[in-house]
């Protein structure tokens, strides 16, 4: 009786556990001609339930037509000029009693170059170079939305190689794109003449594999992913990075995905602990990547990663390396301001303060309780602060929590 028992309500909660809701998806169809300009068509489905949900789209596009699901309207249409200039921020509704998914279509068109394009051109004569910052695509208002992805681009010459996130399978004048799991962005690279090297866990792609830039990144690319997957657990996905020539030395990583740029550190003088740096720095966000980019925890993703990036290049290059580094960011943070308690840090505080705090924090703590530390938020499914204190305090005690977050907020 009692074996009948357990097993009627084993199937009772069976019966009555109700699947997670399927993530925001996008379906991408755009097309490019020879003059650069963009012919997009976006259907974007969200889950049952939403209510209400804004895009932004750079202005430089011209809406074609709007189709939405029954029960969804186009509530309004206004400029906006954050988080960055020349945009309409699109805002979709749902009509009470609404049930089901709310689908939005989009299509427009326009040059997917900007008038101003900040040193990162989407389309250069080598090829594309396409993310977020060039808003090409509706990108949830929130900067946050995260998604997965069915994309089919035309308008590529045979000849550029494609880089990108998931399934990626070239077409005589184009390329397709599927990505099963979720993330912010529409990231992709397809320019002449890249080579491809592949380590454990990395694709590697320049122009010239053989060169002492490149050979920096591929030897700490690989070493940077063998070592944190030892400390936090086998990535997710391979790790894809391309390395592309631009003035603007502005780096940048997606899940499973990393662009670096010659611009800026192809010097004969420029040093290996740099590239190792930076090639672990991007690596890490394999793991650190969660925290919201629009609030205070964001320094969970760039001062985390960049700390990451330390410990590496101190067990690849040595202590003296890894020192050098700290000494630098002692320097460059002296004015800083607090981390925390004024929504988004600014980028000293992300990449030299914050940077600090934790190093200041492993030499409170101990470096085998950071370890734990830093293990157990990386493999949290979600990054706040708030989580981070509570494991600090279990692994170290609230006085250090504490001390932790009076610095963060100093």
């Amino acid at each position: 009786m009692r074996l009948l028992l357990v097993w009627l309500a084993a199937l009772l909660l069976t019966a009555s556990a109700e699947p997670a809701p399927a993530p925001p998806h996008y379906a991408l169809r755009a097309a490019f001609d020879e003059s650069g300009r963009l012919e997009a068509d976006v259907t974007i489905t969200l889950p049952p339930g939403t209510r209400e949900k804004e895009f932004l789209l750079s202005r430089r596009f011209v809406l074609g037509g709007v189709q939405v699901s029954p029960g969804t309207r186009l509530a309004s249409a206004e400029p906006v000029e954050s988080p960055v200039e020349g945009l309409v921020r699109y805002r979709f509704a749902a009509a009470p009693g609404a049930s089901g998914p709310m689908t939005i279509r989009l299509l427009y068109a326009g040059p997917i170059n900007p008038a101003d394009d900040a040193g990162v051109r989407p389309l250069r004569p080598e090829g594309f170079e396409l993310f977020i910052d060039h808003m090409w695509f509706p990108v949830g208002a929130d900067i946050q939305t995260r998604f997965t992805l069915d994309a089919e681009m035309d308008g590529l010459d045979p000849d550029l190689v494609v880089v990108a996130q998931g399934e990626v399978t070239r077409t005589p004048t184009g390329v397709r794109i599927r990505r099963d799991y979720i993330d912010i962005d529409v990231p992709m690279v397809a320019m002449r003449g890249l080579q491809r090297a592949e380590a454990p866990g990395v694709e590697f792609f320049a122009r010239d594999l053989a060169t002492r830039l490149s050979s920096f990144y591929i030897r700490h690319s690989e070493g940077a992913a063998r070592y944190f997957q030892a400390q936090y657990g086998p990535m997710d996905q391979v790790v894809r990075m391309a390395v592309v020539w631009r003035e603007r030395s502005m780096a940048y990583a997606r899940t499973g995905y990393t662009v670096f740029s010659e611009g800026g550190r192809s010097a004969p003088d420029y040093p290996e602990s740099g590239a190792a740096r930076h090639a672990a720095h991007e690596i890490a966000h394999a793991w650190w990547k969660l925290a919201s980019p629009i609030t205070d925890d964001f320094w969970l993703v760039e001062s985390a990663a960049e700390y990451a990036a330390i410990r590496y290049v101190e067990a690849a290059l040595g202590p003296d390396e890894a020192e050098r580094m700290i000494a630098e960011k002692r320097t460059a943070a002296a004015d800083a301001g607090p981390v925390m308690g004024h929504g988004r840090p600014n980028r000293v505080q992300l990449y030299q303060k914050g940077p600090l705090l934790l190093v200041e924090l492993e030499q409170r703590i101990g470096r085998p309780a950071m370890d734990r530390l830093m293990t157990r938020m990386a493999r949290e499914p979600v990054h706040t602060t708030q989580i981070f204190m509570g494991l600090l305090t279990e692994i170290a005690g609230a006085e250090a929590a504490a001390a932790f977050e009076r610095a963060l907020h100093s």
